[in-house]
C-alpha cells in the first residue's frame, strides 16, 4: 500500500471515530486526550481504548447506569455506521473495538451480550473454533 492511500485510510478513520464520538461527552473527552497524547487520532487505538471504557461501563452499569447508555450509545452508532462504511474502516472497528473486548472465558465476557447484533454477530464470528485465519471474514479480507 502506498504512503498516500494509507494517509487517507487514516484520515477517514479519524473523521469516522469524530463524527462517532459527537454529542457523547465521554467519548469526546476521550478523544481530546488521545489527540493530545499522540498528536493525531490513530482510529484503531483510539477504539481500543473505547472497548475498554465500554467494558468498564457494563461492569459498573448497576452503580453508574448513565455511563452504560452512553457507552451503549456509541455502540449503537457504531453498528449503524458499520455496514455502510469501507472495508478498511470495517477492519479498524473489528481490530480496534470487537477484538479489544473479552475473549470467550475471560470475566466480563458477557458485556457482548449487550452489543447489537451486528456487531455482537462479527465478535461471535471471531470467536468461533472454525475460524482460522480467512474463515471469519465471509471472503472479505477482513481481520
Amino acid at each position: 500500500m502506498d504512503d498516500a492511500s494509507f494517509e487517507e485510510e487514516l484520515e477517514a478513520g479519524a473523521d469516522l471515530v469524530r463524527r462517532l464520538a459527537e454529542g457523547l461527552p465521554t467519548v469526546v473527552d476521550m478523544l481530546r486526550e488521545h489527540e493530545d497524547d499522540n498528536d493525531e487520532i490513530l482510529p484503531t487505538i483510539f477504539l481500543g481504548q473505547v472497548a475498554d471504557w465500554y467494558v468498564e461501563a457494563w461492569r459498573s452499569r448497576p452503580a453508574e447506569p448513565n455511563a452504560f447508555k452512553e457507552a451503549e450509545r456509541f455502540t449503537v452508532r457504531l453498528a449503524a455506521c458499520y455496514p455502510k462504511v469501507s472495508p478498511a474502516e470495517q477492519n479498524m472497528i473489528v481490530v480496534g473495538f470487537l477484538e479489544s473486548l473479552p475473549n470467550p472465558g475471560a470475566p466480563d465476557r458477557a458485556c457482548i451480550d449487550s452489543l447489537p447484533d451486528v456487531l455482537r454477530g462479527e465478535r461471535e464470528k471471531m470467536d468461533s473454533p472454525n475460524n482460522g485465519p480467512g474463515m471469519g471474514d465471509g471472503g472479505t479480507g477482513l481481520y
